[in-house]
């Protein structure tokens, strides 16, 4: 199975993709915009299916309703086997992980900040595959996007506690340097996916962190009011 990722710049437009995701169409945004991403998939933009994300972990599994693609719903989640619907990710600093099972033929997309994290909206939208469509955690394949990285996600004492109290191994994804305390979002979404069955092999990050990369991506952190990344899946 290939992993890494790959850089692809068309039209000035640049974008990242994961090989072992293989012809399906994906892509992980910049802040060079999604539209010439769409463009050179092959991926009307109105078939594009948003999410009104509000932090939390409730998942939508997505029947074919054409009316949410132009009245987004408030979710972190959304899983669906239906064919010429991009799940769509928008973020700024959080996660956009996207799956796939690559035997039942269902994919999801995840929007995951700490907030989402901690109420468990990644292990909700990979146990939505599972039991609304029989996905075998040995078939998902999840690719993990560009997010704030351990480098510049400084946690508040309290955010810190949630962590330390919800997880038996919070020495994993939590970080201590001069006095201070960093978050990794990435690690901590890897783990998240690991106890749910998904084996390690089947997971890809990308270790980029939009708060150091102003070049390509926007931060929240970094920036305050900001324009926000889109990531997408396709059958």
């Amino acid at each position: 199975m290939a992993k890494g990722y790959n850089v692809k710049e068309q039209n000035g437009v640049t974008y990242f993709q994961l090989p072992f995701f293989r012809s399906k169409k994906h892509a992980f945004c910049t802040r060079t915009g999604e539209k010439g991403v769409l463009e050179a998939l092959g991926v009307p933009e109105g078939r594009l299916l948003t999410l009104r994300q509000v932090h939390k972990a409730d998942v939508l599994v997505f029947e074919g309703d054409t009316r949410i693609l132009t009245h987004p719903l408030p979710y972190d989640a959304v899983v669906t086997n239906k064919k010429r619907a991009a799940l769509a990710i928008s973020t700024a600093d959080c996660l956009p992980i996207l799956m796939i099972d690559r035997s039942k033929k269902v994919i999801a997309a995840v929007h995951a900040g700490w907030r989402g994290m901690w109420r468990g909206v990644v292990q909700r939208a990979a146990r939505t595959m599972m039991e609304a469509f029989e996905s075998a955690p040995a078939d998902i394949l999840a690719g993990i996007g560009p997010g704030i990285g351990p480098c510049c996600y400084e946690l508040g004492t309290e955010v810190v506690s949630l962590f330390q109290n919800s997880s038996d191994i919070p020495q994993e994804f939590i970080q201590k340097r001069e006095g201070r305390t960093y978050l990794d979002l990435s690690r901590a979404a890897q783990l998240e996916l690991i106890q749910v069955g998904i084996p390690p092999e089947n997971i890809e990050a990308i270790p980029l962190c939009t708060a150091c990369r102003q070049d390509l991506f926007f931060s929240y952190r970094r920036d305050g009011e900001t324009g926000r990344q889109v990531s997408f899946i396709m059958l």
